[in-house]
């Protein structure tokens, strides 16, 4: 009870900050209401020793309540990876159909006279009535079908998750707090958690099985919480002031390989064969993107995107990913890296610097991200390269 409690105050805490920011998005309801749920689901332990009307109302919400989750995850994920004012265009009947199930379970539990109530959920009488059947009936059918829906909307959101990340190396230069990589591995881990805790539900308390107990299930539910907490505080959808492309259909994810490279140049290859740009215009507009580069050095500005940069050069961001698909076989992403190490290169030879003011000199936010791409680079952190470059100066 304890480790329940730290979750339920983790999220009444979360809550208060997400009401508290005056930067409102979106999502913000969305995420308010995943952290609600899943803080009535914690405080079980609490409301069923209450009993009464407490523990009812508890038990005959849980299955609509399970099935709200998923969905709500998902339209999360969908806002956060959308284009501007770009309506959403996914049909949410289909998604409401199985909570609707579940809510016709809850109101019929709820509506239980309390004898079968009672029978249903904590004595083990000899011959249970008509309505305990079909309401036990109910709830194997809808275990098994979130169970099934589980893994149905974690393949989806890995799906939209590769995608977003793709589409990312043709705006960002930078994905520090942009990927979503988080919450694949919260889904995943909600998806086991709830097997977990039907091997709990399923294990006889005489029984002692290694490693199958409330408190486990209770420290995985504290994990799930926070982890959600902690991504979603301060994350904001990092399209929101990119229109889509003219080319792309209103609400279509962007045509990209999914076999690709996240940073290699082909991925939309396809996506741009059909275009009215011509192959001679597209050199031209790449050697103004080289010149850019070469003489006012535009990846040194930390906050640098492809819609700046394709302002600048007073073309739409359409082409700018084009010219660099098509003519410069690169992404944004790697464009701008790859020119920002090759300067992070030459200062640590030259220089008397220290990585962080290298990196910091070279347009990186932070450290970790320089790390990453200059040891994906080059095959070695900038200090072992630095260390490399001045034991190989000639003596004078």
């Amino acid at each position: 009870m304890f480790i329940d409690g730290i979750s339920v105050g983790i999220g009444v805490l979360f809550l208060s900050l997400l009401y508290l920011n005056p930067a409102y998005h979106k999502p913000s309801k969305l995420v308010a209401g995943v952290i609600v749920i899943m803080s009535w689901l914690v405080s079980g332990t609490l409301l069923l020793e209450q009993g009464g009307l407490f523990t009812r109302l508890y038990i005959a919400s849980i299955p609509v309540v399970f099935f709200l989750l998923l969905p709500m995850i998902y339209w999360y994920q969908q806002l956060m990876t959308a284009y501007g004012t770009q309506p959403q265009p996914e049909k949410r009947t289909l998604h409401w159909i199985p909570v609707g199930l579940a809510g016709l379970l809850s109101l019929s539990i709820g509506l239980m006279p309390s004898e079968d109530f009672n029978n249903m959920f904590f004595n083990d009488p000899e011959q249970l009535s008509v309505w305990v059947g079909i309401n036990a009936a109910g709830f194997a059918f809808l275990l098994v079908g979130w169970t099934i829906l589980s893994v149905l909307y974690l393949g989806r959101i890995v799906i939209n998750t590769k995608a977003y990340h793709q589409r990312l190396n043709t705006e960002f230069a930078d994905h520090e707090g942009k990927r979503l990589d988080w919450l694949v591995g919260f889904v995943a881990l909600l998806v086991v958690t709830w097997l977990y805790a039907l091997i709990v539900l399923g294990a006889s308390s005489d029984t002692s099985m290694p490693f199958v107990s409330e408190t486990v299930l209770s420290i995985m539910v504290l994990l799930l919480i926070w982890m959600f907490c902690l991504q979603t505080l301060n994350r904001r959808p990092v399209f929101a002031h990119i229109e889509p492309d003219p080319d792309q259909e209103p609400g279509s994810e962007p045509e990209l390989d999914p076999g690709s490279d996240p940073e290699s140049a082909d991925v939309s290859e396809q996506k741009y064969a059909n275009s009215s740009i011509d192959d001679e215009r597209l050199k031209r507009i790449a050697d103004k993107v080289e010149r850019k580069m070469m003489e006012e050095k535009s990846y040194l500005n930390p906050d640098i995107d492809a819609s700046t940069l394709a302002s600048e050069l007073g073309i739409s961001g359409h082409y700018l990913s084009q010219v660099l698909s098509r003519e410069m076989q690169t992404t944004f992403y790697s464009y701008i890296n790859d020119a920002r190490v090759e300067a992070a290169k030459e200062a640590l030879k030259t220089s008397e610097q220290t990585v962080l003011e290298v990196a910091l000199s070279v347009g990186y936010n932070t450290r970790s991200s320089f790390y990453n791409a200059f040891k994906k680079r080059t095959g070695m952190t900038p200090s072992k390269y630095k260390m490399s470059a001045a034991s190989a100066e000639p003596i004078h």
